[in-house]
C-alpha cells in the first residue's frame, strides 16, 4: 500500500464535514472509498462512506450521530445511511467490518477506490493501492477481483456508473466483473441457451446496492471549510 500526498490527504480531510471528522477521530473509525478518489479527482462526492471494527458499535454511533444532525436512517443489509437534505449523506458500512484501514482499503473491487483515511498518533492518516494515482489520472477501472460477500451484480452497477463519469475498462477487468456476476448464475435453474430467460435472471442479479441514490436530485450544501493542518 501507498499514501496519499500530504496535500492531497490534508485537502480530503478538509473536504469532510466537522462533524464527521470528529466522529472519526472520536470512534475510531475509517473514511474509505468512493469520498476520497471524487475529491481528488474534482468529482461531485454523493456520500461519506464510514467502516468500523465491530458492527454494533457502528449501529450505535450512526443513530446517535442521526439524532445529533437531526435526520434519519435508511437501514439495508449493507449498511445504514443518515439522510439529512442538504447536507452529504453518511454511509455506515455495516456489512463488512475490518480491524484495520488497510484491510478495510484492500477490500475494494476497482483500484481507483482503494483508499482510506483515519486519525491515529494525533494525526491524520492514508492508505492507497500503489495503482491508485495512475489509474485515477488516466479514469481506468482495474479490477481486483476481491474476495468478500457481496451481491454478484454488485461492481457491474458500479462499473458502469464509473463508465457514466468517463472512465474506462479494459477487456481484463471487465471479463473479471462479469465472472463474478456469472459465478453466482444458478445454471440448474437457468437455460442458458434461452437468451431472454438468461437476461431475465441475470437482470435479478443486478440489484442496486448503493442506497445513496434515493437521494438522487437533491442538491447537496458543500460543507468543506478551512482547517489547519493536521496531516504533517
Amino acid at each position: 500500500m501507498d499514501t496519499l500526498t500530504k496535500t492531497d490527504l490534508h485537502f480530503v480531510v478538509s473536504r469532510l464535514p466537522k462533524d464527521v471528522r470528529k466522529l472519526v477521530k472520536e470512534n475510531n473509525l475509517i473514511v474509505a472509498g468512493g469520498f476520497i478518489r471524487s475529491v481528488i479527482a474534482g468529482e461531485r462526492q454523493s456520500d461519506i462512506d464510514i467502516f468500523g471494527a465491530d458492527k454494533e458499535k457502528l449501529e450505535a454511533v450512526a443513530y446517535k450521530f442521526a439524532t445529533e444532525r437531526k435526520g434519519r436512517i435508511h437501514k439495508t443489509d449493507n449498511a445504514l445511511t443518515l439522510l439529512c437534505p442538504p447536507r452529504i449523506p453518511v454511509q455506515f458500512i455495516t456489512r463488512w467490518v475490518f480491524d484495520h484501514p488497510t484491510k478495510c482499503a484492500g477490500s475494494f473491487d476497482f483500484t481507483v477506490v482503494i483508499a482510506a483515511l483515519w486519525w491515529e498518533n494525533k494525526k491524520w492518516q492514508s492508505c492507497i493501492s500503489e495503482e491508485f494515482y495512475p489509474d485515477l489520472a488516466a479514469r481506468r477501472l482495474v479490477y481486483t477481483c476481491p474476495i468478500r460477500n457481496e451481491d454478484a451484480g454488485g461492481s457491474l452497477l458500479r462499473a458502469r456508473k464509473f463508465l457514466m463519469k468517463g472512465y474506462t475498462i479494459q477487456a481484463p477487468s471487465l471479463a473479471g466483473v462479469i465472472a463474478r456476476l456469472i459465478k453466482d448464475l444458478n445454471t440448474d435453474k437457468c437455460n442458458i441457451s434461452d437468451e431472454k430467460h438468461t437476461a431475465f435472471v441475470i437482470c435479478g442479479l443486478l440489484r442496486e446496492v448503493d442506497p445513496a441514490i434515493i437521494v438522487d436530485g437533491i442538491d447537496l450544501i458543500d460543507e468543506h471549510e478551512v482547517i489547519k493542518q493536521e496531516t504533517e
